[in-house]
């Protein structure tokens, strides 16, 4: 089974133009990373350049389906 492990990178001041970035981990292979900011979270994957985007709502849609 995988080791999971996460990094978090958190502004020093409230999030109003700076994001906070979480990089998750699998063993030793990078899965990928969110950007948490006040409109959107988005994510890339470790084998990707451009970062997708859903809004709060809609990630909140896709939740809730699952």
């Amino acid at each position: 089974m995988p080791k999971h492990h996460i990094e978090i990178s958190l502004p020093t001041k409230p999030l109003k133009n700076v994001d906070a970035t979480i990089t998750v981990w699998s063993d030793d292979e990078k899965l990928g990373e969110f950007r948490v900011s006040r409109g959107t979270l988005d994510w890339r994957s470790a084998r990707r350049k451009s970062f997708k985007s859903f809004s709060w709502e809609r990630l909140a849609a896709i939740l809730d389906r699952e």
